[in-house]
């Protein structure tokens, strides 16, 4: 095999470049080579959006059960989303805004994770790793001391000054489902940030343990293995999911006790609860629902920002198929879909067009969706790239990931289906 900048990439830090279950390694063998300034302008479109985004969450909360049932929120969730946080209120400390680029090269943004983002390997190390083997530059370049330094604010707001004896005794946790190396390794890539970024002498206050062997107390507080109850926790595990988790021996709501327990204050948690209000599908619909029932809730600037890069978007309900021309194209996504699951392109008498294959949707962890979001189709640029598999030919998905409201890395996907799912490639951004 030939010789790649793979080669040159640490395993123990990025360890599912050769994915499990995959016969190809996850890395496209070439870059995608942008200019500066689509960097940048990423980059200030996000920041513009956080803005935009963080607007509607606090409009959301104080709204009644309809908003609620239209963006699917599920019932057990709702009485902790309008708690507040130790990170100025965000409603997500660490999230990533994912773009296409339409034909004429404009970006058009078509995700938000905001939950359990993913991919921070990839954007924070691996990029550059890329960049010195092609002797390009790096649009990552520092943003790794930006995520050790936020994830240092993180620790000291969500610590409060706790002396390390009372944090030994209540540790800040990482926790994933240790059976699944990308959450593996993007989980402890985390904690390695927060913890290289802190005093030495506290960085034995942060541990990792798998969900596996944790436990939720009577009162609500998470207990480690050997008893000790954790003062904070970082879950990639997704909210809409882990509050339905049960106790194996009754069934007993093991999700809401251990929600009781975040909203008596027992520990914090990362992302907070209120980001699934934007990890929602249906949030961008509601985006636009604000903004034609609201004229007066977003500013003139705000409007524009969002009619120029968020494509037109509907709750399922509204979307009026007489209206639309018949050969328009949209994109109907289930409101809790993961990895490209259920989603479809119809055109404007609803026929299908399009629908993603996925091999096996036992593999994809989503909860089930009752109802959609459908949003205007963007007919993007193709790019040829060069995989395991040989020269392809495919469509990228841009991502920008934000540090709480302050744009940050960037990090790329590159599929041959026009829905990019679980089969897309890490495609390496560089100048």
């Amino acid at each position: 095999m030939e010789k790649t900048y793979m080669d040159d990439i640490d395993r123990t830090i990025f360890p599912y470049v050769e994915y499990p279950g995959y016969p190809f390694r996850y890395p496209t063998h070439l870059p995608l080579v942008i200019e500066k300034k689509q960097a940048d302008l990423l980059r200030r479109v996000s920041a513009a959006l956080y803005v935009i985004f963080a607007k509607a969450v606090r409009r959301f909360q104080s709204q009644s059960d309809e908003f609620f049932d239209e963006m699917e929120i599920p019932k057990k969730m709702r009485r902790y989303l309008h708690e507040g946080n130790a990170m100025k209120d965000l409603p997500s400390w660490l999230s990533r805004f994912d773009y296409v680029m339409d034909q004429s090269g404009r970006i058009q943004m078509v995700e938000i994770n905001a939950d359990t983002p993913c991919a921070e390997i990839e954007a924070y190390y691996a990029n550059g790793v890329a960049a010195r083997y092609f002797f390009k530059e790096d649009p990552n370049e520092g943003e790794w001391d930006r995520l050790r330094s936020w994830m240092k604010d993180i620790f000291l707001r969500c610590t409060g000054g706790k002396s390390r004896e009372e944090l030994l005794a209540h540790p800040v946790l990482f926790s994933c489902f240790d059976d699944y190396v990308e959450d593996l390794g993007t989980t402890r890539f985390l904690m390695q940030a927060m913890q290289d970024a802190i005093d030495p002498s506290m960085r034995d206050t942060i541990v990792f343990e798998s969900f596996y062997h944790l436990a939720v107390m009577e009162d609500g507080s998470l207990a480690l293995p050997d008893g000790r109850t954790v003062s904070f926790l970082y879950r990639m595990h997704p909210m809409e999911i882990l509050i339905e988790e049960t106790a194996d021996q009754d069934a007993s709501s093991l999700g809401e006790l251990l929600m009781d327990g975040y909203k008596a204050g027992k520990f914090h948690m990362m992302n907070p609860p209120e980001s699934l209000i934007m990890q929602s599908k249906g949030f961008q619909a509601l985006i636009y629902a604000l903004m034609e029932k609201s004229p007066s809730f977003f500013t003139e600037k705000e409007k524009e920002i969002i009619r120029t890069y968020l494509p037109e978007s509907y709750f399922q309900r509204d979307f009026k198929l007489g209206d639309m021309p018949e050969d328009s194209l949209w994109i109907r996504k289930p409101i809790w879909g993961r990895e490209g699951r259920g989603i479809e392109i119809i055109n404007g008498r609803g026929e299908k067009i399009y629908r993603k294959k996925i091999d096996s949707d036992d593999y994809v962890v989503a909860r089930d969706s009752d109802s959609n979001l459908v949003q205007r189709c963007v007919p993007q640029q193709k790019i040829i790239t060069k995989t395991d598999v040989g020269i392809m030919e495919g469509y990228v998905t841009l991502s920008c990931f934000m540090l709480g409201d302050t744009p940050s890395a960037l990090y790329a996907r590159f599929s041959d289906e026009r829905i990019a799912g679980n089969e897309a490639y890490w495609i390496p951004v560089l100048y």
